[in-house]
Order: C-alpha cells, then structure tokens, then sequence
C-alpha cells in the first residue's frame, strides 16, 4: 500500500493524528469479513486500550499457550507499535489461529462478519474467564481477596455464591434486556432480565435506526394460541409483551438484518432497503431511565447481492477523520460519503442475479460509543459500532 499510503498521509497532512497508524489488512483468500470487523475493534479506543493493556501486563504471551486473544493482542501491538505512519500488515497467525479453533472459518467460502464478532467476543470472553478462574485457584488459600479481570473482589467464606466474573469486554460492550409481559386480566407484570452483546434489528424500506428501534420494542399482545400462563391466575391468560434496554451498554453495537430466508424461494434473499443511520443516536425510546446518547466511530458494510457471495468493507471514524478500510487499502473519505451506505430506496427484482453497487445493497453492522465516559469518538456495525460522544 505505498502508493496508497502515500496518498492518505499526503491528504491529512499536518492534521495526522500523532501516535496513531492506519494499516491495512491482507487479505488470505476471503476474508475480508474478519478484516473489516478487525479495523472496526482496533478502531474502538475503550477495547483497543485494554486489549493493549492486557499485552503489557502479559509480557510472556510469546510463551503462553496460543489463543485468540494473545493473537489479536499481538496483531494490535503490531499494527500500533509501527515506526511507519501507514502501509499493510498481514493478520497471519491470527487468521490461522481462528481457523484452527473453528472449522466454520477453514474454508474459503464466503463468512458472514457478525457472526465472526459475536463468536470472537464470546471466545474473548471465554478465555479471560479462564484465566481468572486459574489465577483464583492460585491465590485463593493464601489471600482474602482476588484478582480477576477487571480488578479486587471479596471472597466469600463457605462456598458462598460470587457474583459472575465482569471482565474489560463485558464493560465495554454488554448490555442488559428485559422482558416484560403483563397479564391484561389481574395486570401482573413479569420482567425476565438477559444480557446482549449486540442487537439485531429487523429492518423495513425506507426506514431508520431509530424507527428499527421502536419497532424492537413494541408491545406485542398475545392471544389466541399464543396465550400466556399467568402464574397468579394459574391459567392461559391475554397478555401484553414487550422488550426493553434496561442497561444500554458502553459500546453500543447494532446488526441490521439485511439477511432474510424466503420460503417461496426456499434461500435466503439480501434486503437493500434504505435504513437511514444518524452519526448521533438516542435510545431515548427503549431505556427505562434517562436518555443514553452515542456517537458513531464505524460501520461494516456488506457489498453485494446475496449471503454467499460479495465483499465487506468498513468505515471508521478516528480523530474526527473518515477513513474507508478495504482490506489492504486505506483512504479518507468525506463525511458526507457515510450516507451512500444507507442502501436503496428501490427494490431491484433482479438483485439476487446481479451486483450491485455499495449504496444500495449495503449490510451494516454498526457502532456506537455511549456519551458517558472519557471516550469522545463514533461507531459500528449490519455492524455498526456506537460509543459515548
């Protein structure tokens, strides 16, 4: 990427984020699909840190057991630690290491980039549980307290049940949901809590995020067949269902599902609708307590007309610049070039024959920072990713 890495020096000129460096990624054969989810995870600052931390703090990793969190680490101390300001860095023994740990990613068919997200967060997550519980059984006879992922908790005598472990990628992108249904006969409410590490949002034509949102927390009654077993009326009751966000998270990450199977075609078919996306994002309309606000810093994008073939690409907001990562290439683009993204407001009958341009068949995933830390930067994902502004 001399040429271009040239180029993309030459436009920020004197405004080149100091310390910071815009590398490619190599592609090995189709996986562009891990390649934009990477550039959007490095470009996440709060996970990129504490992804950094956690190398120094390993210093040994070198010869520590392989895994996928030593690989990413590596692979970000590699790309942050460069003498150079741009170029291409080829992600080697972390497209191996994935790979080798799920036969899903071996081949190379075309991958689907929100599914390698949530299996590297979960794997992520995995492994850092893990290591804290091994670093329990060590110190747990000797000390009152502990040290886990995120820092001292008490132990409690008697074999007294902890709170689960909450390790630095649980901070940054978990979220909390609730499941209310109300029983419209005695109006009993039961509320089931579950945690997400992103939401998938079913999507309409010329629609936005916003209004993806509403529809995801909607009332939704249940009757007839659908009826629901109220435990204080004993019986099947009509009752009112709704989802809410009761913790929004610090990385928000939502998933449009452009995806969709179609029983007559009897495969799935790519929805290109248009889905308007704000660079600032309220949930105003889904959190119990006050309004959570976000910024977006990324965008992983789904170039093509169908789910088994295509490409991904991803932008990337980083020092108020938009950058446009396609695997080995880097360039800067225009604020205004994010909308080109939003997809079509026409249907295309033949759009699952033929290629279409990014604009209107793009598949986001995107991200949002909250607006409640020391971060100050915007997100992705169909990826997009979210952060505090």
């Amino acid at each position: 990427m001399g040429a271009a890495g040239s180029k993309l020096e030459k436009a920020l000129g004197d405004q080149f984020p100091e310390g910071e460096r815009y590398f490619g990624l190599e592609n090995f054969g189709n996986t562009c699909y891990c390649n934009s989810v990477l550039q959007a995870l490095y470009f996440c600052v709060p996970f990129r840190e504490q992804l950094l931390d956690y190398y120094s703090n390993n210093k040994n990793l070198a010869d520590a057991d392989e895994n996928l969190l030593t690989c990413l680490a590596d692979l970000f101390m590699q790309i942050s630690s460069q003498k150079k300001k741009t170029g291409v860095i080829a992600p080697k023994r972390f497209v191996q290491r994935l790979k080798k740990q799920n036969e899903i990613f071996r081949s190379y068919m075309h991958q689907d980039a929100h599914e390698f997200l949530n299996y590297l967060l979960n794997e992520l997550v995995d492994i850092l549980e893990k290591e804290a519980s091994a670093a329990k059984s060590d110190q747990e006879t000797s000390s009152p307290t502990e040290k886990i992922a995120n820092g001292p908790t008490s132990v409690h005598a008697n074999g007294v049940k902890k709170e689960p472990l909450v390790t630095w990628v649980h901070k940054n992108f978990q979220g909390i949901l609730t499941n209310e249904t109300k029983c419209l006969r005695c109006e009993t409410v039961t509320a089931r809590d579950e945690t997400f590490l992103d939401l998938s949002l079913d999507i309409e034509q010329n629609s936005s995020i916003t209004s993806c949102l509403k529809n995801f927390s909607s009332t939704e009654t249940l009757n007839a067949e659908d009826k629901f077993f109220c435990d204080k009326c004993c019986s099947l009751q009509e009752a009112q269902k709704r989802m809410k966000i009761k913790k929004p998270p610090h990385i928000l990450v939502i998933h449009l599902k452009r995806f969709k199977y179609i029983e007559q075609l009897g495969r799935y078919k790519k929805l290109s609708y248009r889905v308007v996306f704000p660079l600032e994002l309220k949930l105003s309309n889904t959190v119990e307590d006050a309004d959570a606000e976000y910024s977006l810093f990324a965008v992983v994008v789904h170039v093509g007309s169908g789910p088994n073939h295509g490409h991904y690409v991803s932008l990337v907001k980083s020092h108020n610049h938009w950058l446009f990562f396609d695997d080995e290439n880097v360039e800067m683009i225009d604020e205004s070039a994010v909308q080109t993204f939003f997809g079509s407001s026409q249907e295309y009958s033949s759009n699952t024959d033929h290629g279409l341009d990014a604009g209107s068949s793009a598949r986001w995933n995107l991200g949002f920072e909250d607006q409640v830390g020391d971060y100050k930067q915007l997100s992705r994902r169909t990826l997009r990713l979210c952060q505090p502004s």
